[in-house]
């Protein structure tokens, strides 16, 4: 992936369509997120652009990507997950497993869980998406996850966001929810997992699956 590689386009087009002023990007200051688009014809299909490399550029910083198959549906994300960052409780776990979301034709999601390495025997234990979109310290994680404009906040026990364990520290299961947000506005935030008294064990970013 070398950010200082030509730009590629078809041959048949005159000049490099990529230098304009119609491929920038617009980011959220708060969450550093963006959902911005362009159209730009640069005169190749998807097949003959796969495998070449995305470059995105932020002053004078490049970050780069290689492009794959586009997806044959958005319809889920899936999380890693891991320790929570700075995880501060008085027992050593080791969390370890995914967290699936699943769209439905309703806009609602079924949000699924394979986990390990949790406390044992918890029962109603907090699992939630969260308005970070990343994992590595505790304060860009943030809190619970849901758009205000629509509906309340449904990441409690009341609202069915809970899993339990078994006395080993396994946690399978599943819960369908609906945080306001369309599966491009949940995809790279945080989901957390908590504990039976609410310490915050495991963490995960939300991918599109591919």
């Amino acid at each position: 992936c070398d950010p200082s590689a030509p730009n590629i386009f078809s041959r048949d087009i005159d000049g490099d369509p990529w230098i304009g002023d119609v491929n920038y990007f617009i980011t959220d200051p708060t969450t550093t997120e963006t959902k911005s688009t362009f159209r730009l014809d640069y005169g190749l299909t998807s097949s003959a652009t796969r495998g070449s490399a995305m470059v995105v550029s932020i002053g004078s910083s490049s970050y780069c990507g290689i492009l794959g198959h586009f997806p044959s549906s958005f319809r889920t994300l899936t999380a890693k997950v891991g320790k929570y960052p700075e995880y501060a409780g008085s027992k050593d776990f080791d969390p370890a497993g995914t967290i699936g979301i699943t769209y439905g034709i309703d806009g609602t999601f079924t949000y699924s869980f394979n986990l390990r390495g949790l406390e044992e025997n918890c029962e109603g234990c907090g699992i939630h998406v969260h308005a970070g979109v990343s994992c590595e310290t505790h304060e860009q994680v943030k809190g619970h996850g849901w758009n205000q404009d629509f509906v309340r906040d449904l990441w409690t026990g009341a609202g069915g966001a809970v899993y339990e364990t078994d006395g080993r520290g396994y946690a399978n299961g599943s819960f369908k929810l609906y945080n306001g947000f369309d599966i491009f506005s949940n995809m790279n935030h945080a989901v957390v997992v908590h504990a039976q008294d609410g310490a915050r064990l495991g963490c995960g970013q939300l991918k599109l699956d591919m």
